[in-house]
């Protein structure tokens, strides 16, 4: 069932509901007005009842010849009982073989007294003269409001249905109206492919929930485009950049097979070899490291790490390999709660991070000084490193962060262009922010900046 028809239903159901609930009032307020003013007549004729046989010796021959007038506009099948009250006991058991007990209790109480029986209304009333104390009674049937509650009922019945039915067409042709933006961003939806993925839904104007909609999906086709146009790209370069070791060892491994050599000829050879198989080791743990930051930080083992800590560990290991006395440590102004100084991480994930923008550092410095500055606020943590290297060009800033990509005054250095890729990564893991400032031959200064819980 389309939803269309499903809006269509259920706004008749509630339709249904709310004229049935309607008409069952307009009934029920119209048979009680109905039987009270019968009621009404009654009383009326049991007074007239009452004058033209009680009242003849008390009125003028004028008075009572309108009074007979008015008792002849008798009700269809009324039937009138009058009986003498004077002796209670005779008059209950006259009246009690007709009526219910509280409507005889009622008259001989001197009160008005009504009820009714099967289809059979009556009306009673105590009247005191002259001649004695009566009971008066008026019986009938109310034919006319039968027939009106019956005709109410029939004709309610047949709006209801007529209601009813425009209702659902109604709905179906104002759901069909609204939908009809839906059908075409369905319709739309079904062109796009891996293959045109370029394509966007027309936005509409407003700022209803369907231009909402029209505009999450919109973004999200274009975080989609993104995400294939760097899978692409990232498969492209890792074939290429694992296909060159691979490439390299297996034509040494030919080439040296290739006669009997010597000794020290074989040692160089081994020694290439090796070389490769060190780049090619560096370039896969690379890429496994930018691929196990595709996890959401909740699926990773992360702890409280304190980062002044974790700075000297990353400064200690790059004086163990080779970078002794250049990367310096600026501690100022530091609150005096550590507490203040640890966030929650994966310990080994910022580590790589942090390592990554060091290297680079101390990579494009040469022998010159590498600054790693740790900074507190109340908003955040900030850990920046400021080389005095070459610099990136101002025109590839915004690229550095793709897989694979260099500086176009980076292809001298060593390196594989996934250092920043994956620091970018491993930041927003951590729902931290990286920024680079840099100016050619005046160097670089990269800020980490995470949220301070």
């Amino acid at each position: 069932m389309t939803i269309r028809r499903k809006i269509a239903l259920i706004f008749t159901g509630l339709t249904a509901l709310i004229l049935f609930g309607s008409f069952y009032l307009i009934y029920y307020f119209s048979s009680v007005y109905i039987k009270n003013a019968f009621y009404e007549r009654l009383m009326d004729r049991a007074f007239i009842t009452a004058q033209k046989y009680l009242e003849q010796d008390e009125v003028s021959a004028k008075a009572y010849k309108a009074i007979l007038v008015k008792y002849a506009q008798n009700l269809p099948e009324q039937k009138e009982l009058l009986v003498r009250v004077d002796s209670n006991k005779y008059a209950r058991d006259t009246l009690i073989k007709n009526f219910p007990q509280f409507f005889v209790d009622k008259l001989l109480n001197k009160e008005k007294a009504i009820c009714k029986k099967d289809q059979t209304y009556s009306a009673g009333i105590y009247y005191e003269d002259n001649q004695g104390n009566f009971a008066i009674i008026i019986s009938a049937p109310d034919i006319y409001g039968t027939k009106q509650l019956s005709s109410l009922i029939k004709l309610l019945a047949l709006i209801f249905i007529f209601s009813i039915i425009f209702v659902y067409f109604l709905g179906q042709f104002y759901a069909k109206q609204v939908f009809n933006p839906v059908s075409e961003i369905i319709e739309n939806v079904n062109k796009i492919r891996a293959t045109n993925l370029s394509l966007r839904l027309l936005q509409r104007k407003g700022k209803d929930e369907l231009a909402q909609l029209i505009q999450t999906f919109n973004l999200m086709l274009e975080r989609l485009e993104n995400s294939f146009v760097t899978q692409k790209s990232f498969i492209s370069n890792a074939s290429h950049e694992l296909k060159n070791p691979l490439t390299a060892i297996l034509g040494e491994v030919e080439v040296t097979l290739s006669k009997p050599r010597t000794t020290e000829e074989y040692l160089i050879s081994l020694n290439k070899i090796s070389s490769e198989a060190d780049r090619l080791d560096i370039l896969t743990r690379n890429l496994l490291n930018l691929a196990q930051t595709d996890f959401d930080i909740t699926d990773l083992q992360t702890q409280s790490i304190q980062l002044d800590d974790l700075l000297w560990e990353v400064q200690q290991h790059f004086e163990k390999i080779g970078n002794k006395g250049q990367v310096k440590i600026h501690l100022a102004n530091l609150p005096e709660v550590s507490e203040r100084l640890s966030i929650k991480a994966n310990a080994n994930l910022l580590k790589i991070a942090i390592s990554n923008v060091v290297e680079n550092a101390c990579k494009f410095s040469g022998t010159k000084e590498v600054l790693i500055a740790l900074k507190i606020t109340d908003q955040q943590i900030q850990i920046s490193v400021k080389d005095q290297g070459v610099g990136i060009p101002e025109k590839d800033i915004k690229n550095v962060f793709q897989p694979f990509f260099r500086a176009s005054n980076a292809t001298a250095y060593k390196g594989f262009g996934i250092g920043l890729s994956l620091t970018e990564k491993i930041v927003k893991l951590h729902k931290g922010i990286i920024e680079i400032i840099s100016t050619t031959s005046s160097g670089t200064e990269v800020r980490l900046s995470f949220p301070n819980n």
